[in-house]
């Protein structure tokens, strides 16, 4: 890893933690979107949910964060998951008219953020070396499928694709599904087959039957069998990463340059011998223009779910 070594010296610790991170999951998830509605992951299948459930998860935004933030909490621990919340917020709590947080517990943080780097880099050299998955991970991710399947399936099969591909959350994809936009109702579909049994999405399914052209419903109904758009594009994907890091970065002191972006890539490419790289515009100042939709719309992902 000493390519990526060389990029994180001078980087914020968060950055050093997510960066290489969030790039080397770009393989994995071109792979496991491809195959969304076989929910399947890690050679578990998941059970077919309680579909009022399921259905409710799409309603409402912030349900969506706090599930997320319970399926970390049985994947690390809740104690770990809560002190490194805490942490991010003392280091990025730079109001004048809040109040700041003392040198000690700056230091507390960085040396919180220290320990996770670390174990995020062991991780990885793992993954790099092809080391078998520990004992404790296993653990960890039986458990997750135990104790929470409904919320790690929704996670899993619904919000990561749904951010990654479409750029926005289930909840605002479901709310213009809901209200008849054509393409939100083929997006969440190719998305979730079992989004055709949802009272509301199913009432526009047949509106669309009833009183526009029964091409429009064909294609509807077509939707709920095929994968979603972009799903199998390395490029679409990558995108997506590389400018969900470069809005995550506007967070800190040192926001990343498209020239920061492109070296990153280029250091992964170098430590794993991927060929990410020619994934990516030619340079960093195409790079910065293709990444500017990109970076506003991760900037608008969370939202507040003031609308029912």
């Amino acid at each position: 890893m000493q390519a990526l070594h060389k990029w994180a010296k001078d980087k914020p610790d968060i950055i050093k933690i997510l960066a290489a991170q969030l790039i080397s999951s770009v393989q994995d998830m071109s792979e496991y979107f491809k195959t969304l509605k076989l929910r399947r992951f890690a050679s578990k299948k998941f059970p077919l949910p309680h579909l009022p459930s399921w259905f409710a998860m799409y309603r409402t935004h912030r349900k969506t964060i706090v599930q997320i933030e319970a399926i970390w909490a049985v994947a690390c621990g809740k104690t770990m998951v809560q002190s490194f919340s805490e942490q991010l917020k003392n280091l990025k709590n730079t109001s004048p008219s809040a109040s700041q947080p003392s040198k000690e517990e700056i230091r507390e943080s960085k040396n919180w953020l220290q320990v996770i780097h670390s174990a995020s880099e062991k991780e990885l050299e793992d993954e790099f070396n092809h080391v078998p998955a520990s004992q404790a991970a296993k653990r960890r991710l039986n458990k997750l499928f135990a104790e929470k399947p409904l919320e790690f399936g929704f996670f899993l099969f619904v919000a990561v694709p749904c951010w990654m591909l479409y750029r926005t959350s289930p909840t605002q994809l479901y709310r213009k599904a809901r209200l008849g936009d054509f393409e939100a109702l083929q997006n969440l579909l190719r998305l979730d087959q079992m989004m055709l049994h949802d009272p509301a999405i199913g009432k526009q399914i047949i509106a669309y039957r009833f009183n526009h052209s029964s091409s429009k419903y064909r294609k509807l109904l077509d939707a709920a069998t095929k994968a979603p758009k972009g799903s199998g594009s390395f490029k679409n994907i990558l995108l997506a990463v590389v400018g969900l890091l470069s809005a995550i970065s506007l967070t800190t002191v040192r926001p990343l340059t498209p020239q920061d972006l492109f070296e990153l890539v280029a250091a992964f490419d170098s430590d794993t011998k991927s060929k990410l790289l020619e994934n990516l515009p030619k340079n960093p100042d195409a790079l910065a223009r293709a990444l500017s939709p990109d970076r506003n719309l991760w900037r608008q992902v969370h939202p507040s779910d003031k609308k029912k």
